[in-house]
């Protein structure tokens, strides 16, 4: 059987979310076919496995000692949303150690936890893209240039936090340094991003060596203002409806603008890929390449909704990387 180390916490204000991500993905786990264990990241940057008692990993060979016995893993299934395991971090120490993980590789995640690097990337492929700026904390910006280029309201966020954490909607435009400065907590870059005002959803993708699995569209509608961090776990804030209630015309579109992504940006794993319709116009708005895994969250959901059990998803990941 293989050992599993299902890596969760990390360095962020999202730390707390993942750790609910991390224990989902291990009860969901065949436990026929892994032994798996939770091993949390903390911010002191060391690796923990609580089990009655602490045991340290030795980050040198990703093995652990629990009662005298000496554990190697053969795997990380990566749930640390934020740093380390969305920018890469991770995924280049894993690299080095030859240990196979479920994520996308160093330069897929650190482009697509860079807002400003993604839609870069994405200009000229046909995708939609909202109006932005790519503000840098310290340097002189003019708030006239700002607002002539993403019009009011507008969106100011952090270039690399998730969770909406960070985030918010400005209406006036005296109100967009406060923004500004808000933001330039979580992320020395800051967006200011046009306002689109339309239908919001999310798609999630899989695929593997020998199959593609573009999951149903999920329309998110919620009682806030916008989709922030309250919405997003305050459930009675919030519907999450599976299959959005769109066009048949506009899923399509969500569903081929999510598997093009996922291969523009050399994807691997569960993604999720979130957007604005409007007018029948989906607007990429950003891309989850860790994407929440708790009972709750999208792509559970919409795995459910397609008949599967998270399990039968999560075996498909693990077992593609052996391949």
């Amino acid at each position: 059987m293989r050992n599993i180390a299902v890596l969760a916490g990390g360095y962020t204000s999202e730390r707390h979310i993942s750790l609910n991500s991390g224990n989902q993905i291990l009860s969901s786990l065949d436990r026929k076919l892994y032994n798996a264990f939770l091993i949390e990241v903390n911010p002191d940057g060391m690796f923990y496995l609580f089990e009655n008692e602490r045991y340290q990993v030795n980050m040198n060979d990703f093995t652990i000692i629990i009662n005298g016995k000496v554990i190697k893993f053969d795997y990380a299934y990566i749930a640390l949303h934020g740093s380390p395991g969305e920018d890469g971090k991770i995924q280049g120490w894993l690299d080095i150690l030859k240990i196979p993980y479920s994520a996308c590789n160093v330069f897929s995640s650190s482009v697509s936890f860079n807002k400003n690097a993604c839609k870069k990337m994405l200009e000229n492929t046909g995708i939609n893209l909202a109006k932005s700026v790519a503000l840098v904390n310290g340097e002189i910006f003019s708030v006239d240039e700002v607002i002539e280029r993403t019009g009011l309201p507008c969106f100011v966020k952090p270039n690399t936090a998730g969770s909406s954490y960070g985030v918010t909607k400005v209406y006036e435009k005296d109100k967009l340094i406060d923004a500004v400065n808000l933001a330039a907590l979580e992320d020395n870059v800051v967006i200011a991003e046009e306002f689109i005002e339309g239908t919001e959803v999310s798609c999630g993708v899989l695929k593997t060596s020998n199959m593609e699995l573009v999951f149903p569209v999920t329309e998110i509608v919620t009682v806030n203002d916008y989709f922030d961090t309250q919405a997003k776990y305050d459930p009675t804030l919030t519907q999450e409806i599976t299959p959005a209630r769109i066009s048949d015309k506009e899923t399509m579109l969500v569903q081929k603008y999510s598997s093009m992504i996922y291969d523009l940006l050399s994807c691997k794993g569960i993604v999720r890929i979130d957007y604005i319709i409007k007018n029948g116009k989906p607007y990429f708005l950003e891309l989850n390449s860790i994407p929440g895994m708790s009972a709750e969250s999208i792509v559970p959901k919409q795995i459910r909704t397609i008949g599967k059990t998270m399990a039968e998803i999560l075996t498909l990941v693990i077992e593609d990387s052996f391949k």
